[in-house]
C-alpha cells in the first residue's frame, strides 16, 4: 500500500464527512493541516555546496528568530533539509519524498530552472505550497499554478534590464554569450528581443555547454572578425568566472555585462582582477535606511560573524514571507497560505518589498545594478 493511501486512510478515520472529501492528495493535505497542532513542517531543497549554497544560512536565522518569539499561531516552524545537487534526477526525488510527506504545507528551493519547472508540477498536485527564491525561468508561472511563488527577479526580467542598460549607456552593437540551460537561454531571448525594440544590433549570439572552460576559439574569433560595444553574458558559475578570466587573459577588452548567475562572491575570487568592470543586476541592496533590511543585517552579523550576501537575505525572505501568510490566513492549510502570499501587498523583507500577482511572481520588484569596483561589488547609482 502506498505512502499517500496509507496517508488518506488515516485522515479518513477522523470522520466520515472527511473522507468523502478527502478524493486527492491535494484535499487529503488540506485536512491533515486543518487538524494538526505540531510543528509546522517545511521542506528546503536547494544545491547547498559550491557558490550559491548561502540560502541556508537565511533561512536558519529565520526560523531560529521566528521560534524564538513562539512560532507562528503557537508552533514551531520546522524545516526539512534536502540537497538536490543540481540534479534533475535528485531533484525529481526529493520533489516526491516532499509530496509524500504528509505533515509538510510548503517547500522553499530549487536553485535551478531545469529542477523547478518539473518539482513545481509535483507540489502542485500533492497540495504543497511552493516557493523558489532562485529559479529564474519565466515559465514557471505560466502553467497555471495557484499554489506556486517567486521570490526573485524571473529571468524575462533580467534581460529586459540589461537591455535597456546597454541602451541607456550608448551601446549600439552587442554580442549574447549564454549557457546551454533553459533558464540562460530564456534570458538571452528576451535580452534579445529588448535589444531589437531598443534599436540595439546584436552582430552576434553563441552559446557553450555546461561545465565548459575553454573559451579561447571564441574570443578570438571575436578579436578577430567582430567589432561590438558590450558583451550580454548569460552564463553561472563557475563557467562565468572562467570565461571573463579568459577573455581578458586574450585580449577581449569590450565592455561585459552579466545575468545574475555570476552574483556571487565566488565570481570576483576565481575570476580576479578580470572581475573588474563587470556589471550585474543587483536584486538586494544594503540599505540601512530600511528597517526590514537593518534588521535582517544586526541578527546575521551578530550569528555569523561576517556580512550577509544576496542568497543568505533571500533564504530570510523566503521563511519569513510564508510565515506571515501563515499568519495572515490563520491556517496552516495549504491553500490558504497560497491565498495570502497572493493577496500580499507591498510587504517589506530583507531584499526589498514583495507584491505577487495572480500568476504567484513579482514582477514589479525593482532590479538595480551594481558593478565590480576594487574586487567588491559596488552599488552603480
Amino acid at each position: 500500500m502506498n505512502t499517500w493511501r496509507l496517508f488518506i486512510l488515516s485522515v479518513c478515520a477522523l470522520t466520515v464527512v472527511a473522507c468523502s472529501s478527502a478524493d486527492t492528495p491535494r484535499q487529503a493535505r488540506a485536512l491533515r493541516a486543518q487538524n494538526a497542532t505540531g510543528d509546522i513542517v517545511i521542506g528546503a531543497a536547494w544545491a547547498w555546496e559550491g557558490a550559491k549554497g548561502q540560502l541556508w544560512n537565511g533561512i536558519e536565522l529565520a526560523v531560529d528568530e521566528i521560534n524564538a518569539r513562539g512560532g507562528v499561531l503557537h508552533r514551531k516552524i520546522r524545516i526539512v533539509k534536502e540537497d538536490d545537487e543540481s540534479s534533475l534526477a535528485k531533484g525529481r526525488k526529493i520533489a516526491q519524498q516532499f509530496a509524500e510527506n504528509p505533515d509538510m504545507v510548503a517547500v522553499i528551493g530549487h536553485q535551478n530552472s531545469y529542477v523547478a519547472l518539473p518539482a513545481a508540477a509535483t507540489y502542485q498536485a500533492a497540495g504543497l505550497v511552493y516557493l523558489t527564491p532562485g529559479a529564474s525561468s519565466y515559465q514557471l508561472h505560466d502553467q497555471g499554478y495557484d499554489l506556486v511563488f517567486r521570490t526573485s527577479p524571473s529571468n524575462r526580467s533580467i534581460g529586459i534590464q540589461m537591455a535597456s542598460y546597454m541602451a541607456q549607456k550608448g551601446y549600439r552593437r552587442v554580442a549574447i554569450f549564454y549557457v546551454k540551460a533553459k533558464a540562460s537561454q530564456d534570458m538571452a531571448n528576451y535580452f534579445e528581443q529588448h535589444a531589437k525594440d531598443l534599436s540595439l544590433t546584436v552582430v552576434d549570439r553563441r552559446s557553450f555547454p555546461k561545465g565548459a572552460q575553454d573559451f579561447s576559439s571564441t574570443i578570438q574569433n571575436w578579436n578577430d572578425l567582430y567589432h561590438f560595444d558590450a558583451l550580454f553574458l548569460a552564463a553561472s558559475m563557475p563557467e562565468g568566472a572562467a570565461f571573463v578570466a579568459q577573455a581578458r587573459k586574450m585580449g577581449f577588452t569590450a565592455p561585459i555585462v552579466s545575468g545574475d548567475g555570476l552574483d556571487t562572491a565566488q565570481f570576483i575570487t576565481d575570476a580576479g582582477v578580470a572581475a573588474e568592470g563587470v556589471v550585474l543586476p543587483e536584486t538586494f541592496v544594503d540599505d540601512p535606511s530600511r528597517p526590514a533590511y537593518s534588521r535582517f543585517y544586526a541578527l546575521y552579523t551578530q550569528k555569523y560573524h561576517t556580512p550577509p550576501r544576496t542568497n543568505h537575505a533571500r533564504g530570510y525572505d523566503a521563511v519569513h514571507v510564508i510565515a506571515q501568510a501563515i499568519q495572515q490566513a490563520n491556517s496552516t492549510q495549504p491553500e490558504q497560505i497560497a491565498k495570502a502570499l497572493h493577496a500580499t501587498r507591498g510587504w517589506h523583507g530583507a531584499t526589498g518589498e514583495f507584491t505577487f500577482d495572480d500568476k504567484g511572481d513579482i514582477p514589479d520588484k525593482p532590479i538595480g545594478l551594481k558593478v565590480v569596483h576594487n574586487g567588491q561589488f559596488e552599488t552603480l547609482k
